[in-house]
């Protein structure tokens, strides 16, 4: 690159930039290159509305509500060399045709990856120990004693997960101190991988399930994952054992979930759901034995600072010809959530 600051033009404006970007990491972009900010007016999602200088810009910083960048948006960003996103998946918005321009990619999942973690652990330990009911309970007025239910420890329980993702790796290193049994499927998933992680690799989706005692999704919905968690497999589980999805609803086949649900042989903890908002008669929403929670797994103060962080450091990394922490190939596209 030339001696010129190259141009980030950033496209998170209004108060998620103010939780994103704080100063300090404004500076720190600003010590490698020159940022562009949209007005507070304009919209991540419609170009139309940018109002600014474009041709020089070699850097799009932004989040959710990302544009899709196809050939019409390319051309108009003549000179764009990374994408950075500030956020997790990018299949909504990253088309073949950056990668076929040899635009580079990169993103904060591993961000995210670690709140879902916390997330994980939290729905377990609330599912296992009955907390929802006995707090639901007490809101009503009731008092129930320890004879009138007992919930579950998780300690030397059987974790099961479905992938071995960011999430599900966060998730994993929370568990130690319970001294979980951790089990994996996941046909990626080398022995070697999964001796040095410590888990024991499960060659079946039905033998997962019908091990654990808690099974924790973390697969991205693909034609391959698509309803992987079938009827069969949940009449595997065991009575008393815990679904947590934090992942992807297509994972689970829904209608069967409901149905065990229903029967109340399982529990479940869900934070992910096939049309969202979850609609305010959805039967999910009526059921004592789950969790619920409005897809915000990934969400936390501490996650949202920590991403500007994340990409500041990915953009610095950039400029200065250093390798991406975080870097998106065009072949891993098709297999993220």
């Amino acid at each position: 690159m030339s001696d010129a600051k190259p141009t980030v033009l950033c496209l998170v404006n209004g108060v998620l930039r103010e939780q994103l970007f704080h100063p300090t990491t404004v500076a720190r972009i600003e010590a490698v290159a020159s940022i562009r900010w949209l007005s507070d007016d304009a919209s991540s999602r419609n170009p139309d509305t940018w109002r600014v200088e474009r041709n020089d810009v070699s850097i799009v910083l932004g989040t959710w509500g990302m544009p899709n960048f196809d050939n019409i948006l390319l051309d108009t960003l003549p000179g764009l060399r990374l994408i950075a996103h500030g956020a997790g998946t990018v299949k909504g918005f990253v088309t073949p045709e950056v990668f076929a321009r040899h635009i580079r990619v990169t993103h904060g999942a591993v961000v995210i990856a670690a709140a879902v973690g916390e997330w994980c652990l939290m729905a377990t330990l609330t599912g296992l120990r009955l907390a929802m009911s006995f707090h639901e309970s007490m809101r009503a007025g009731a008092w129930k004693s320890s004879h009138e239910g007992h919930g579950n420890e998780l300690a030397g329980k059987r974790v099961g997960l479905i992938g071995m993702s960011q999430t599900a790796r966060a998730f994993l290193r929370l568990l130690p101190p319970f001294g979980c049994e951790i089990g994996v499927y996941d046909p990626y998933l080398s022995d070697e991988a999964a001796s040095s992680l410590g888990v024991r690799k499960v060659a079946a989706i039905d033998d997962l399930c019908a091990w654990a005692d808690v099974l924790s999704n973390h697969v991205p919905t693909t034609p391959e994952t698509d309803r992987l968690v079938g009827a069969p497999q949940l009449a595997r589980l065991r009575s008393g054992a815990l679904l947590v999805n934090s992942a992807r609803a297509g994972a689970i086949d829904q209608d069967a979930l409901l149905t065990e649900l229903r029967s109340g042989r399982i529990r479940a903890a869900l934070d992910v759901y096939p049309r969202e908002p979850l609609a305010p008669d959805d039967p999910f929403r009526t059921l004592p034995n789950v969790f619920l929670t409005p897809h915000i797994a990934g969400a936390s103060w501490e996650a949202r600072s920590r991403m500007g962080e994340v990409m500041a450091d990915e953009i610095t990394r950039f400029v200065r010809g250093e390798p991406l922490r975080h870097e998106i190939l065009a072949e891993r596209l098709g297999t993220m959530a």
